[in-house]
């Protein structure tokens, strides 16, 4: 998936969202690489039509992805809370509440004990120097933790205009790859983690159900 222009217009904090076709299938389906560009209107559309006139030229070519669509959501009484936590949240920070819940779920499971291999922590995977520049004493506070990460978040879509895909890829890979890259890194790992949160918002946004 790679950057491509858009007007520079920023969202109203993604307060709502276009979405083109094509993403939604079954679970556990191979996926075509989506194109994803912001409107004149200013809202995110996400398409996988290759004639769509948007999409610049080198994104019309169908291209093989490894994106595999996330199975059913389980929602037990503990998702729940942190759905709850999320929202509240997102709303004092001014973020759609779909795409941190959608972040969440890609992160962590909802596991608000969730620790990487990398050391990223809780229920957002805040690195340690992320959770410190935001003034976390504990980072498996769950409300500590998804407040430090909205704020994040907010920050990383102010400082691309609104771009989701961009604002997903460098909280995934962090902003210097974005800004060396001038655009989602080549990394499999980023690009992959940029479909599936994008597929579940796309989802959310719908009101597809999840479970």
């Amino acid at each position: 998936m790679k950057r491509f222009d858009r007007p520079e217009r920023c969202l109203s904090l993604l307060a709502a969202a276009v979405i083109g076709v094509g993403l939604v299938g079954d679970a556990g389906a191979q996926m075509t690489e989506p194109c994803v560009y912001t409107s004149a209107e200013g809202s995110v559309v996400i398409t996988d039509n290759p004639d769509d006139p948007n999409c610049p030229e080198r994104e019309r070519t169908t291209k093989p992805s490894t994106f595999l669509a996330p199975g059913r959501l389980r929602v037990g009484v503990e998702v729940a809370e942190v759905i709850s936590m999320a929202h509240s949240a997102a709303v004092r920070h001014r973020v759609d509440h779909r795409l941190v819940e959608s972040l969440i779920e890609m992160e962590s499971s909802f596991d608000p004990g969730a620790v990487s291999h990398a050391g990223a922590i809780g229920l957002m995977q805040l690195m340690p120097a992320v959770a410190r520049r935001y003034g976390v004493r504990d980072p498996l506070d769950a409300a500590q933790n998804v407040d430090a990460g909205v704020r994040h978040l907010r920050g990383l879509l102010l400082r691309y205009g609104g771009d989701i895909e961009l604002a997903l890829a460098a909280y995934n890979a962090g902003a210097g790859a974005v800004d060396r890259f001038g655009g989602v890194p080549p990394y499999s790992e980023t690009r992959e983690y940029v479909l599936r949160v994008l597929y579940r918002y796309r989802q959310r946004v719908e009101g597809r159900p999840l479970h």
